[in-house]
């Protein structure tokens, strides 16, 4: 009978098919060429899967052959529970430690003699290749008493058979002296061999690469005054009693400092290490490959490097040295996942940017999956390191497990549609925009928020859908930008109406211009006037409140009059009409309150108690720009009763109108020297924006009392005023009008400053 071929033997007969010498498939693998000779020979008989997995990928293996390969290997690397197969020679402290001085000075902490005398194990979880075990060395290194000696064992945790719970004490009491008498024939027994021993002298045990809490019980019964560090991939939730410390990827300032580190300053240049520190996640192992990788081609160049892997399609294959490679670390953690929860890992990789819940979560699957049942496959990936959770429920997905979780491999092996990506893509664009949609629903007077839309959730009440839409702004704007370039007209249309009245309450965002203008392209795409005139106008608005520029607010109102008089639709007609004259007036120019009249007009045929409650508000702003500030309250009172007498609480948007009455009722007030009167109305104002989240509202409404203030005299309340109104400016200054709102605040201060 033939003897079956060894692993080598077929890797062998593989690359000589594939017609490839040894330096052919070294380069093509990244995988040394002694490394590969080593494994055709058997001197390296089971070799680590990354390895293999990588060789697999350079021999260009199918689905069914690289599968079979796997196998093989980890046939051979597995062994019988009894057999003594520990590490216990402790990886070596590296020298170009850098960073993680916050995390090691907290480990450090936790080993100081508490009042006592117990000493919490620590565990150290995180992604893979993020630097659990050199952080824990040296921390352990690190340690004033060094009297402990350090035990240290590898726990294989994954490898297919991880070590038993007998076999990780049994691997301990070898490195004690006199803790290999005899083999522990139990658990029972070696567990008291173990108390027995430590209880004599403390020592420090580093439990390296830990599968389950079950490796990890039997050792935590050592004496109280000795230290247990722990490093796994999984957080072990559930092990008691312990400290934890979660590595996340290292800051940029470090990445720098510990990419200087290995590559020599002649193949660097200023920039180099920031770029390549950020296309490697800040993730050590990632860096360090790629730190190796130059440092070892004199002639290569940092800058060269770094543009070789900015594709997304080359970045992890880039990212090998030897038989380190990237994307062989997170394989190996992704192996460990259910079918379901693998389906999960490659659908949220369409997820781009930021933090993510849920719900946004399951939107990406193709079949209806609960909320509550993606939560606990989101808790898995957590677990295994493969995702981080945040704090309200959320999660990131770092980029280099991104693009691995989104990898053409990936995808092929789990039998997944070429087209299955852009799916995915699909249906999280439909549903984040349906939520939007859904979202702004509660702020628009025609429309009704209750109900879930075609796509998307429903939400409970005004508070919750403007917490939603601050929240994931960075899912649904690219969304939303997706969808303009995928020609997604009617829909990108519809969800910029729904947004209108909310973007009162965030004018401060900053992209509002560019999100109307996109609406404008669509419903010329589409061929519909009425729609063109609505989103011009609300394209004039976002104009002057972004960037001031009057001139360009007055060509935009222009063209939406033509617009909607070409739809012959009376709303819209009124609504050109209203931003044709505001415009005009705000450029001196003749014809404002023609124009104004005639928005009163068309609204009156519309029926649109909003627009006609705006045109009202406006005319009492042209009155005031003529220096008629009675007839300016006149107008105010009038809007405002015609409000209060259609149920103001029935919609935000009507709320926001009587929130701008207010604080307009209050300058005209003060210009009528009635200023008592003036602080009354500013007070409402400020309380009904405080209500509806209104900052810019509520910032207006403060300057209006801090004025009314100073026209009596009252410095310090003028100044107190002032002060809120500037509050987080700052920090929300992308906006032209925010900057003209500042300059307007400075002479107001130091009239305050004189009266205080």
């Amino acid at each position: 009978m033939n003897r079956p071929q060894t692993l080598g033997e077929q890797i062998r007969q593989l690359r000589l098919a594939a017609d490839l010498t040894l330096e052919a498939l070294a380069e093509r693998s990244g995988v040394s060429v002694r490394t590969i000779g080593d494994v055709e020979r058997g001197v390296s008989a089971a070799p680590h899967r990354r390895t293999v997995d990588a060789l697999a990928r350079g021999l260009q293996l199918g689905p069914a052959d690289r599968q079979k390969l796997l196998r093989e290997s980890r046939a051979r690397r597995a062994v019988p529970a009894q057999g003594s197969r520990a590490s216990a020679v402790a990886p070596h402290r590296v020298w170009d430690f850098t960073g993680r001085e916050r995390e090691i000075a907290e480990i450090t902490s936790f080993f100081s003699p508490p009042a006592e005398g117990h000493v919490a194990p620590v565990v150290i979880s995180g992604l893979a290749g993020i630097g659990k075990t050199t952080t824990a060395l040296e921390a352990i290194h690190r340690l004033e008493d060094s009297s402990r000696p350090l035990l240290f064992v590898d726990l294989d945790g994954l490898s297919p058979s991880p070590l038993t719970p007998v076999q990780v004490v049994s691997a301990l009491l070898r490195q004690v002296p006199g803790g290999s008498e005899g083999v522990p024939r139990t658990l029972d027994d070696a567990v008291l061999r173990w108390r027995a021993v430590t209880a004599e002298k403390p020592v420090t045990v580093l439990l390296d690469n830990a599968d389950s809490e079950r490796q990890i019980r039997p050792v935590l019964t050592l004496h109280t005054n000795s230290a247990v560090v722990i490093t796994s991939r999984r957080a072990l939730a559930g092990l008691e009693g312990v400290r934890r410390i979660t590595l996340g990827p290292l800051r940029p300032e470090e990445s720098v400092e510990l990419l200087a580190k290995i590559i020599p300053p002649d193949q660097r240049a200023a920039g180099d290490l920031r770029d390549l520190a950020e296309l490697s996640s800040h993730v050590p192992l990632a860096m360090r490959i790629a730190g190796n990788r130059i440092a070892s081609k004199p002639a290569v160049h940092a800058g060269d490097f770094s543009a070789r892997i900015r594709s997304a399609e080359s970045r992890l294959r880039m990212l090998v040295a030897g038989d380190l490679a990237v994307e062989a670390a997170f394989t190996l953690s992704y192996e460990d996942l259910e079918p379901s929860v693998a389906t999960l890992f490659r659908s949220i990789s369409v997820i781009d940017a930021g933090t993510f819940d849920a719900r946004i979560a399951a939107a990406t699957l193709e079949s209806t999956v609960s909320v509550g049942e993606v939560e606990g496959r989101l808790d898995e990936l957590t677990d295994l390191g493969l995702l981080e959770a945040r704090g309200g429920n959320r999660y990131h997905l770092h980029d280099l497990v991104r693009l691995f979780a989104g990898s053409p491999r990936l995808a092929a092996d789990a039998g997944d549609a070429a087209e299955q990506t852009e799916a995915r893509r699909d249906r999280l664009r439909r549903w984040l925009l349906g939520s939007l949609e859904r979202a702004g629903a509660w702020f628009e007077p025609d429309r009704s928020p209750t109900g879930p839309g075609p796509a998307g959730v429903d939400f409970a009440d005004a508070g919750t859908a403007d917490a939603w839409i601050r929240l994931e702004e960075h899912h649904w704007w690219p969304a939303m930008q997706a969808a303009a370039k995928a020609g997604e007209h009617a829909l990108v249309a519809d969800v910029a109406d729904a947004m209108h009245w909310f973007s009162e309450l965030w004018a401060n965002w900053g992209h509002w211009t560019e999100l109307f203008s996109l609406a404008v392209e669509s419903s010329r795409a589409l061929g519909d006037k009425r729609l063109e005139a609505m989103h011009l106008g609300y394209l004039v608005w976002a104009t002057v409140v972004e960037t001031r520029d009057h001139q360009e607010g007055l060509r935009l109102a222009r063209l939406a009059v033509v617009a909607a008089e070409e739809s012959e639709d009376h709303q819209q007609l009124g609504w050109a009409n209203f931003y044709l004259s505001w415009m005009l007036s705000e450029n001196k120019l003749d014809g404002g309150l023609v124009a104004c009249r005639t928005a009163l007009l068309q609204f009156g045929l519309a029926g649109d108690r909003e627009g006609a409650t705006s045109a009202s508000s406006l005319l009492g702003d042209l009155a005031r720009a003529t220096g008629d500030h009675q007839r300016a309250l006149d107008e105010y009172r009038a809007a405002y009763d015609v409000v209060q007498a259609s149920a103001p609480n029935s919609t935000l948007a009507t709320t926001l109108l009587v929130s701008t009455l207010h604080y307009r009722m209050s300058e005209a007030l003060v210009a009528l020297d009635r200023p008592v009167e003036a602080i009354s109305a500013a007070d409402r104002a400020i309380a009904v924006a405080e209500e509806v989240r209104g900052l810019t509202l509520v910032r207006i409404s403060l300057r209006a009392r801090a004025i009314a203030h100073l026209s009596l005299g009252h410095g310090q309340q003028a100044r107190a005023d002032l002060e809120r109104a500037l509050e987080g400016l700052d920090a929300t200054s992308r906006t032209g009008m925010n900057t003209a709102f500042r300059d307007s605040l400075i002479p107001l201060l130091e009239e305050a400053d004189k009266l205080a």
